[in-house]
């Protein structure tokens, strides 16, 4: 199932575009009217498409909030290719969207069904990259095991060695070094919070950057964010 964000104010338009996009099996749509209510959906979810209004705030002269928004998600490692769509009523966003941005496309308002479902279609197509792995093998005494990386929920690293923490179990492992696991992890999927811990976001519920921790769905542990992980567990989300 893949996630498709809409940030647009105008709540008539936003109501238009998803009623449009109904048809499109397999994929969630989620609204968001202003930025601090989108960063709020970036915590919990990965999202595949973005469709950004370029005007978040006909109110105020000259703004360009949707841009702003697009420059802190490519920023992020995990979003810094993902397919962003632009809708907006400018007459010629190119120059400032499509070359700084790696913009996939740019709708104009008013928005057509026809071309609207073309290019979200042709967008949910884009390979990926750094998408998840099928399967993570991890080496135990001398034998290979393999383990479905969409169970995993987190990784921890420690003096007595690493625990592969899945929805089912706990498998133990001879010490490694963090960066070295993420390099096999291969995958933007999992996202390191602290010197020690490995998460995949997959499994976040629930985030407080202030008190630097977040919880996990179905486990009542609470993972440490660190302190000087913050700032880039911050991008990374």
């Amino acid at each position: 199932m893949k996630k498709i964000l809409i940030l647009e104010d105008n709540i008539s338009h936003m109501k238009g575009m998803v009623k449009m996009m109904e048809s499109i099996p397999e994929v969630e749509i989620y609204e968001a009217t202003n930025i601090k209510d989108a960063h709020e959906l970036l915590l919990y979810n990965d999202f595949n498409l973005f469709l950004i209004d370029i005007i978040l705030d006909s109110q105020k002269t000259g703004d360009v909030s949707g841009i702003e928004f697009v420059k802190m998600l490519r920023e992020s490692k995990r979003y810094q290719f993902i397919p962003i769509i632009f809708i907006t009523a400018l007459k010629d966003p190119y120059l400032s969207t499509f070359r700084e941005f790696h913009c996939y496309a740019y709708i104009e308002k008013p928005v057509k069904e026809e071309e609207l479902l073309k290019t979200v279609k042709e967008a949910l197509e884009y390979p990926e990259p750094n998408a998840a792995p099928e399967t993570v093998f991890f080496r135990k005494d001398g034998v290979l095991f393999s383990v479905k990386a969409k169970d995993i929920t987190h990784i921890t690293v420690g003096r007595r060695g690493v625990n592969v923490y899945t929805t089912k179990d706990c498998m133990k492992l001879s010490y490694k070094p963090i960066s070295e696991i993420l390099k096999e992890l291969k995958s933007d999927t999992f996202i390191q919070c602290s010197r020690s811990t490995i998460v995949n976001r997959a499994y976040i519920e629930n985030v407080d950057l202030s008190n630097r921790y977040l919880k996990l769905k179905n486990n009542d542990e609470i993972v440490e964010i660190g302190s000087v992980m913050k700032k880039y567990f911050r991008q990374g989300l």
